[in-house]
């Protein structure tokens, strides 16, 4: 009986232990790269996402080597790979140094009306030569579709006020570069960017993985920039109506400013993102879009069941305060506070978001708030700052 109870003890020890290793090995990282360690955390999340993807892999199964520099031929394959750009299959490169069938061939085919280097017009490709930082924001920026238009760029002076190298980038590149610097696609450290610096394969693992999320919209955090929609305002009331007036707003515009700051009080939130949000969806008061004054609705907000973007598709309310009540509430879905009062009727539409109470900063709005990913960060650059340094 008691070499039974030991033999029990004995399979029921062995049983939890394969359990164990089990549960354990299906809570593991993805990769398995030895030399991804505490110093390359920063980057690890983007590796194993694209390990998992297909488009990177590891230098003999246990390495991942993150400092090596990447080529130019390695990065196309990466951009092509990430990015899903349909492959372009040609034995004719173009390029005297590179052969139809070199296994990098289709790749550079495929990438390289995107990529940027002064050796194309001489015929040569340099496919082993180090790609740089500068090259791969161009090429990343060019690649999405957003490179290549200055209109893009929102905010004329983000290099010149984020790094105090942007001086080396190289100017045929400065407006693509500049572009995927303002969406956080290349963020730099330190306020540098190293534009001239060879771009590690950690490196282009997150500008990449920056990359997919950009044209994925998923990401929650898109631009070089945070401005939080929660906290101590900094700006004053005075300020913000001085601003409005400057801005040749409308008298009810300046007005409701009281509004806002009374009801940034309340809720917590700043209410000068708010009020700078109003300026862009009524055009400063004056109500040049689909909805009209007499609607007192500040923030765009729909009904219920709209159907389109007529007057009636929107909602109207009583006062001019009710419209900037009901403008918090909406916000507070968003970031996850409580409303003030009873909640207008779109309100409860957004219960069933699933990012619901998740958007923590204004450029986080975009693609939510409105369609074109671009509107948060158009209010922060175009409103909150000029609001912010109006004295």
């Amino acid at each position: 009986m008691q070499k039974k109870i030991i033999y029990l003890c004995f399979v029921i020890a062995i049983f939890i232990t394969m359990n164990f290793h089990a549960i354990a090995g299906s809570n593991s990282k993805n990769n398995s790269f030895v030399d991804i360690d505490a110093n390359f955390s920063w980057a690890e999340e983007a590796i194993d996402e694209l390990v998992k993807r297909g488009v990177l892999s590891g230098m003999d199964g246990k390495t991942f080597a993150p400092s090596s520099a990447v080529t130019k031929e390695q990065f196309a394959k990466m951009l092509v790979l990430a990015l899903d750009i349909e492959l372009i299959e040609s034995a004719d490169t173009g390029f005297s140094d590179v052969a139809g069938d070199r296994w990098s061939a289709n790749y550079i085919n495929t990438a390289k009306n995107y990529l940027a280097d002064d050796s194309f017009g001489s015929g040569s490709f340099n496919p082993e030569e180090n790609y740089t930082r500068e090259k791969c924001a161009y090429a990343v920026s060019m690649a999405l579709g957003i490179g290549s238009d200055e209109k893009n760029l929102l905010d004329k002076n983000i290099i010149s006020s984020n790094f105090t190298d942007g001086g080396d980038i190289t100017a045929s590149l400065t407006t693509p570069v500049a572009i995927a610097a303002e969406r956080g696609i290349v963020k730099g450290s330190d306020k540098l960017l190293r534009p001239k610096g060879d771009v590690t394969r950690a490196e282009a693992a997150v500008i990449l993985y920056r990359a997919i999320n950009y044209k994925d919209r998923n990401s929650q955090d898109l631009y070089i920039t945070q401005t939080p929609i929660v906290g101590e305002s900094k700006v004053s009331l005075e300020q913000a109506k001085k601003w409005a007036q400057n801005s040749g707003a409308h008298e009810r515009f300046i007005e409701i400013a009281d509004y806002y700051w009374k009801y940034g009080e309340i809720t917590g939130m700043r209410p000068e993102v708010l009020y700078g949000q109003a300026a862009k969806e009524t055009a400063f008061g004056k109500y040049t879009g689909q909805v009209k004054p007499e609607q007192n609705n500040w923030a765009g907000i729909k009904i219920k069941n709209a159907t389109g973007d007529k007057p009636e598709d929107h909602e109207t309310f009583a006062t001019p305060e009710d419209g900037v009540r009901a403008h918090f509430n909406h916000m507070s879905q968003y970031v996850g506070l409580a409303p003030v009062g009873e909640p207008h009727d779109r309100y409860y539409v957004l219960n069933s978001m699933a990012w619901r109470g998740t958007v923590k900063n204004v450029e986080q709005l975009g693609g939510k708030w409105a369609p074109d990913v671009t509107y948060g960060y158009s209010i922060v650059v175009n409103l909150l700052r000029p609001m912010e340094n109006t004295k």
